[in-house]
């Protein structure tokens, strides 16, 4: 409650400062280009107008758990975007209308929120540097549909963020609609020199997308790659010290990371959180109880990835809810891994029936309310059920 709280009066802070910005720009920017008053009231109406519906739809889209690349509540970094992009809408008019790297913009503004929100942005800062030139539909089509097809193609990378084939995508279209809207209607008789400016843009733009995507990922995307890395190895010291403690508590976590990553994997969820969580959901007993005051404590001080902690949080803290399906990954991993090494303990040379120890283990949790609010779906349950039953083979490595 705390937290969002706190989140609330953060984007009332950063969306209202955006606000005010964008008006005092396009207010700049129509002293620099307009005459009449009328004009320049006009368009400063015009732009907040267009601002309050990206403030309106970046929150909608939190609320509704539409982002892309993990932008939730990342209201300064947007905000940041969204205010470079307007600036240097203010000043394109100054550059031949061939050369406006739009597609850059649509695309940052759209990675940085998702593909709504992005193509909002984009067209008010499209709209802003057309006005100063004259208004001429025709520039605004250009750089919208080049613009909107950017966002559409990036707004479908998973995690990997390969951008190969969207940048190509991108620059295609982008090249038809400089050729059939500038080159085409050009007065001259045509010739290799009127490709020059629509060229330039054109390298212009991969340039940028390839710095820009590029920092984009290690800085968003990959930002935790090595971390990950670190903590999810069996051998990393804050579980060699689990293993010095109990083995059968290191055991018992490497079993569940296992099967966890496998779920994970085959489910397209955040894999590497999940392995990390099926390793360190009992860390607390290094300090103690395994409570959440224990794994937050371990948590901060190995400095885990906020996706993780919230997973553990859910998981071990009984005040918590069960929401995310990493965290019910973990908890029928954990579930299944724990009734089958209890039963071994029992009889080493037990003969065990898997498939029905865990339809049993998936009936007895659809039964309890655990798995109530959470945002896992039936399908993605039996496609989950499946996969433990596939994975007979390796339960015997549990003996």
């Amino acid at each position: 409650m705390e937290e969002s709280k706190k989140n609330f009066w953060k984007r009332i802070l950063i969306f209202t400062g955006m606000f005010l910005l964008a008006g005092g720009i396009v207010l700049g920017g129509g002293l620099l280009y307009r005459d009449g008053t009328d004009e320049l009231i006009r368009d400063v109406v015009m732009a907040l107008a267009g601002t309050g519906a990206v403030i309106f739809s970046f929150t909608l889209s939190e609320i509704n758990g539409f982002f892309i690349y993990h932008n939730e509540t990342r209201y300064g970094r947007f905000a940041m975007m969204y205010i470079i992009s307007l600036l240097a809408s203010v000043l394109l008019p100054y550059l031949p209308v061939a050369g406006w790297p739009f597609l850059v913009i649509f695309v940052l503004l759209g990675v940085f929120s998702n593909g709504m929100t992005g193509l909002a942005a984009g067209s008010v800062c499209l709209f802003v540097a057309v006005n100063y030139t004259g208004g001429d539909y025709a520039v605004f089509l250009l750089y919208f549909i080049s613009g909107l097809t950017g966002i559409l193609v990036f707004s479908t990378l998973d995690d990997d963020f390969h951008v190969g084939f969207p940048i190509l995508i991108s620059l295609l279209i982008l090249m038809l609609c400089l050729t059939a809207n500038v080159v085409l209607f050009s007065q001259e008789r045509l010739s290799a020199a009127q490709f020059m400016i629509p060229a330039v843009n054109l390298m212009t733009c991969c340039i940028l997308l390839l710095i820009s995507l590029k920092m984009f990922s290690s800085t968003v995307i990959h930002r935790y790659r090595e971390k990950y890395m670190e903590i999810n190895d069996p051998e990393c010291p804050l579980l060699v010290q689990l293993k010095d403690m109990s083995k059968e508590e290191y055991y018992h976590a490497v079993h569940t990371a296992y099967l966890g990553d496998k779920i994970a994997k085959r489910l397209y969820l955040d894999d590497a959180a999940v392995k990390a969580c099926g390793y360190y959901h009992k860390i607390g007993t290094l300090r103690g109880e395994n409570n959440w005051e224990n794994v937050s404590a371990v948590c901060q001080e190995y400095h885990f990835p906020p996706h993780t902690r919230q997973i553990l949080k859910e998981y071990v803290d009984p005040e918590e809810k069960m929401v995310s399906k990493e965290t019910i990954v973990v908890l029928f991993a954990d579930c299944i891994v724990s009734s089958i090494l209890y039963l071994f303990a029992k009889d080493p040379k037990a003969e065990l029936d898997y498939g029905q120890l865990i339809d049993a283990v998936f009936h007895k949790k659809l039964e309890t309310d655990e798995l109530w609010g959470s945002e896992i779906s039936l399908g993605q349950l039996r496609e989950m059920k499946k996969i433990f039953i596939e994975e007979k083979l390796y339960y015997d490595f549990l003996r």
